[in-house]
């Protein structure tokens, strides 16, 4: 799976940079009307800008993919995470939130109690583009050999047990913990 999202971000950052050589490669004349050169411009800084993103996107699939152990791994101890190298002791987590993507379950958001206890990496937030808070990681957890709403199923009653809380999705629609419950 990790190779076809591989090839799939290639892709994407193929077609960023054959519409960014576009620009400069088309028009021999330069017979284009101010409005055209105007959108080709917009074009060429909208591909130039998402290309890096997708192309380390790409890498770390292919990078995921190559693993030659297990992605994540979960034990009533803590997780390891060997995509980013995270290793967490599940009584140094604060707080853990389902993430949620348009097909269901993506992840789990853990809040740490230290934001030291955390290892400077670049991928402790998988999505690329999407802020984390200070002494926050989030797992991935889709993509892998087991459903994703067992893993965040798994982790949330981890964290539960071990004095951590729960946090809802999106806090300002629910009052309650999220639809996820627990197991004793």
């Amino acid at each position: 799976m990790y190779v076809l999202m591989g090839l799939f971000w290639s892709f994407c950052a193929f077609l960023m940079l054959v519409a960014g050589l576009t620009f400069f490669l088309g028009d021999p004349e330069n017979s284009r009307t101010l409005f055209e050169k105007v959108a080709l411009a917009m074009i060429l800084l909208f591909a130039f800008y998402w290309a890096p993103f997708l192309s380390v996107a790409a890498a770390f699939s292919f990078q995921d993919a190559s693993l030659h152990k297990p992605a994540l791994i979960i034990d009533r101890d803590g997780l390891l995470d060997n995509r980013s190298g995270l290793s967490v002791r599940w009584a140094d987590v604060l707080s853990a939130k389902p993430i949620m993507s348009r097909s269901g379950f993506w992840g789990v958001s853990l809040q740490m109690r230290e934001s030291a206890l955390l290892p400077r990496s670049f991928r402790l937030g998988y999505p690329l583009l999407r802020r984390r808070k200070v002494g926050e990681a989030q797992i991935q957890c889709n993509l892998l050999s087991a459903p994703s709403h067992e893993i965040v199923n798994t982790i949330l009653t981890l964290v539960h047990k071990n004095g951590g809380q729960l946090l809802p999705t999106h806090p300002v629609f629910w009052s309650s913990v999220p639809p996820v419950v627990p197991q004793q």
